[in-house]
């Protein structure tokens, strides 16, 4: 793909900021756009915006995350992950511009024991869930050239996750109890964003499994999370958090059609999480020698 002109909407988020970057080093033009720039739930901007803008693809990295939030408040969740969605993908089919949308392993029931395809029938059991298939459901409905990319339990830099948390909270000498009985498979938006730049240079378009490799439980992440650091976590089952949300217990996803599709294989998660540490005692030398 020779250099492109790429918008990325969400682009002061984790993954955003991450993708907006990686993009940038590989000699596109990126126009970030951030919430507070680009507001996707409101249609008549998002026309005027890819308009003028004219870009030659739109990857949509904005979203409401809030997953146990979302619950309380499905109206919000509903109007920024699936109508802003609609309205990027209404834009980009009439002014003939192809689209990126994230989405994510909560589609998905959970019930699964191996790893789910991307021809997997979706079955979201939160609000979330719900409100990103909606987003899916959005983009397939408008356009014809189109990549979804599904992943899963995303940390990175600039951004609250679960790596930042569970490392702070073990700096401290905090009680760590983290549940035991989810499976997924954890994801660097270091890797996502590499993923992503390979992805859109195919032209192969079509929904697609994105995470890095392995599988674990969050309870032994954790615990790969602070092996330096030598802090005791107790495992405990997801009813003892008592979360408005429910969470699929299974949502590793079979990568098989990715990695045919850019042509290598994706790093293993516990490279990933080594390199964002180190990268964590490079940038912020206080949160590891505190």
């Amino acid at each position: 793909m020779p250099t492109e002109k790429l918008l990325v909407t969400g682009a002061g988020g984790m993954l955003g900021q991450t993708l907006t970057a990686c993009l940038e080093s590989r000699g596109h033009h990126v126009i970030p756009m951030p919430k507070e720039i680009l507001d996707v739930t409101n249609y008549e901007q998002v026309a005027a915006t890819l308009n003028e803008a004219a870009p030659h693809m739109v990857l949509h990295c904005g979203a409401y995350t809030k997953v146990d939030q979302a619950e309380s408040e499905p109206g919000l969740a509903y109007l920024i992950n699936g109508y802003g969605t609609e309205n990027l993908a209404v834009s980009c089919a009439s002014l003939g511009i192809p689209m990126l949308y994230i989405s994510s392993d909560y589609v998905f029931d959970g019930q699964n024991d191996v790893p789910y395809t991307t021809w997997d029938a979706t079955r979201p059991l939160s609000i979330y869930g719900k409100s990103k298939l909606a987003g899916e459901k959005a983009v397939q409905r408008h356009l014809s050239r189109f990549y979804i990319v599904r992943t899963s339990w995303l940390y990175g830099p600039n951004g609250r996750n679960f790596v930042d948390t569970i490392h702070n909270r073990a700096l401290k000498g905090e009680a760590l109890r983290v549940v035991a009985d989810q499976i997924g498979s954890p994801t660097c938006t270091l890797s996502l964003a590499e993923i992503i730049s390979d992805l859109i240079q195919t032209d192969r378009w079509g929904v697609y499994h994105a995470t890095d490799d392995g599988t674990t439980n969050w309870f032994e992440f954790a615990r790969e999370i602070v092996r330096e650091l030598d802090v005791p976590i107790t495992p405990i089952e997801t009813k003892d958090m008592k979360l408005p949300a429910t969470r699929p217990k299974y949502s590793v996803l079979d990568k098989t059609t990715l990695i045919h599709t850019i042509g290598r294989e994706l790093p293993p998660w516990q490279e990933s999480l080594r390199n964002y540490l180190q990268l964590k005692k490079v940038t912020d030398p206080a949160s590891i020698d505190a």
